[in-house]
């Protein structure tokens, strides 16, 4: 039996990538950590982590809103 390729929305995709994004900033801070020696390795890392908090709030408004919405429940 033959599978039929999955269809993804806009949205599953648009979430694919932030997640891939997200991935890539955690690394980059992850690296910046251990092995980066300069004066303003700090920095640095504080950047890295206001990217990766950015992505995250993104991802959160996006998972909101591919939820169903539930009619008439309060």
């Amino acid at each position: 039996m033959e599978k039929s390729p999955v269809k993804l929305s806009a949205k599953q995709i648009q979430l694919c990538k932030l997640l891939d994004e997200l991935t890539e900033q955690v690394n980059v801070v992850m690296h910046d950590a251990v092995i980066f020696r300069k004066s303003n390795r700090l920095t640095v890392i504080d950047q890295g982590a206001k990217e990766a908090e950015r992505l995250t709030k993104e991802i959160q408004a996006l998972v909101n809103s591919m939820k169903r919405k539930r009619k008439g429940v309060e």
